[in-house]
């Protein structure tokens, strides 16, 4: 008798009962299988490698070479600044729409978003959980962590670093302008039913913010996260910036929250 009371108690222990709102149920389960994806596997050394190969890599071998005056080390430390943040911004938008391109299409090719959502799980906490898993995780490996190592290259190779404050503005918006890709490429996973579209037009998006950005009307730019690098650069810099500069980062934040939005509604939607 005394065992079965046991039997009991130690399965109320482990059984314990969740309540959350009908639109994250599941939630918690989905983002730790998501964080077990990046962190349980070899994915988050390939990437923390794969970052510090692109920015910190390429920092140090502009600083190592012997075009710039040794005496004069600010040249070198403006280029720096300015390849770290405007080049970095380019690649890890490319490099976060190629991570996700499949994060919700291949869930759906599988068939394991049908599975998962044949439990008690929200569809919202679906997509939610993809992108707080991707965003937190990405971001530590390709900005946090590369743009740290970036502050102690930027001591070694000219002396100088740059003020704290204006440093972690421009990463918060390298950061920012990473984040708008990953809304983007999500949103267009539940729209689409193949990688080509979702990959071709996100990086299309990308490169038409490179080719295009002196062709668009200022009116027009303000609206749109490709003059953001050349933000944070500046913040970073010290360099005096246009007055409309903040305009940018809250469409930014406006376009990813909006995007997020589509997604979560054009998943809820979706025929399994």
């Amino acid at each position: 008798m005394s065992t079965s009371l046991d039997a009991l108690a130690v399965r109320d222990q482990e059984l314990q009962s969740v309540r959350a709102p009908a639109w994250r149920r599941g939630f918690a389960n989905l983002l730790n299988n998501e964080h077990r994806l990046w962190w349980g596997t070899h994915k988050w050394l390939v990437h923390l490698l794969l970052w510090l190969v692109v920015l910190n890599g390429l920092s140090l071998l502009i600083g190592l070479a012997d075009t710039y005056d040794a005496t004069n080390p600010d040249p070198l430390y403006d280029t720096l600044v300015q390849v770290f943040f405007q080049v970095g911004a380019l690649a890890t938008a490319v490099g976060v729409v190629i991570t996700a391109q499949g994060a919700i299409v291949g869930e759906k090719q599988l068939g394991t978003a049908a599975w998962i959502l044949s439990k008690p799980v929200a569809r919202g906490a679906f997509v939610l959980a993809k992108f707080v898993a991707y965003a937190g995780s990405f971001l530590a490996l390709a900005i946090v962590l590369p743009g740290a190592i970036f502050y102690g290259e930027s001591l070694l190779l000219t002396g100088r670093v740059p003020a704290v404050a204006p440093f972690l503005a421009g990463i918060g918006i390298m950061a920012l302008h990473t984040l708008f890709y990953l809304a983007l490429t999500l949103m267009l996973g539940t729209l689409f039913t193949s990688r080509g579209p979702v990959s071709g037009l996100a990086l299309g998006a990308i490169f038409a913010g490179s080719l295009l950005i002196n062709l668009v009307p200022p009116a027009v730019l303000l609206a749109l996260p490709w003059s953001l690098s050349a933000s944070a650069a500046g913040l970073v810099l010290g360099t005096e910036l246009p007055a409309s500069w903040p305009v940018p980062v809250l469409a930014t934040a406006l376009w990813t929250g909006l995007f997020l939005g589509v997604a979560l509604w054009r998943f809820g939607r979706e025929e399994f």
